[in-house]
């Protein structure tokens, strides 16, 4: 069908962006290029992107559907909902850092999307503290957590791990070696996941 022949070539032009963009950095990545590598004229690739920046928001796009997704795989664990929580700010610090180090073209194009255009960091960080919500509603549920306001407990959460897991603040951790840096991140987790069970907190 020809919407699947067009979603196909879509996904072409976003992975070949994303190989130049390993390859030359984003400074140097150009629609022609992106035609050329493909061996398609560059008019054909603008029938379906209006220009290089929308080709960065798709990589961007792809890049936050997978980081929802993993983050959703961990919320579905058989686990507490202390256990996931805590797995989620691990894993995607780790994540993060691996790929700050093995993939840096990547990570800085990533960095400097978000910091011109805020709205995509928005979207970002709504889709991760709606999976905290998650995992603090079901604490709460089962009686691991106190009765909490779910939203105002979530804010916290996201507040105080921000500097593990927010992808303009991962390399002020690079100077750390991997194993300091997690410490930090778990004991910092470690506390709200404390007095989430201790305390229960009030707007007033």
């Amino acid at each position: 069908m020809a919407s699947d022949r067009a979603e196909e070539t879509k996904r072409q032009i976003i992975d070949t962006a994303l190989a130049l963009l390993r390859r030359h950095g984003q400074d140097k990545l150009t629609v022609v290029d992106i035609a050329r590598t493909l061996g398609m004229s560059h008019a054909n690739v603008y029938r379906y992107f209006c220009n290089r920046n929308e080709i960065l928001d798709a990589l961007i796009d792809d890049w936050m559907a997978k980081v929802q997704a993993f983050a959703e795989g961990i919320a579905r664990r058989p686990e507490s909902a202390s256990v996931r929580i805590e797995s989620v700010l691990l894993e995607f610090h780790r994540r993060r850092r691996q790929k700050l180090v093995e993939d840096p073209e990547v990570y800085q194009t990533v960095q400097r999307v978000f910091e011109l255009r805020p709205q995509a960091l928005a979207r970002h960080r709504q889709a991760i503290q709606s999976v905290f919500a998650q995992l603090v509603a079901e604490g709460i549920k089962n009686g691991e957590f106190h009765e909490l306001k779910v939203d105002e407990a979530t804010e916290i959460l996201m507040d105080a791990t921000v500097l593990f897991v927010h992808p303009l603040m991962i390399p002020s951790l690079l100077e750390l070696p991997n194993d300091a840096a997690e410490l930090r991140a778990r004991r910092v987790v470690g506390a709200i996941l404390t007095s989430f069970r201790e305390l229960a907190f009030s707007s007033n």
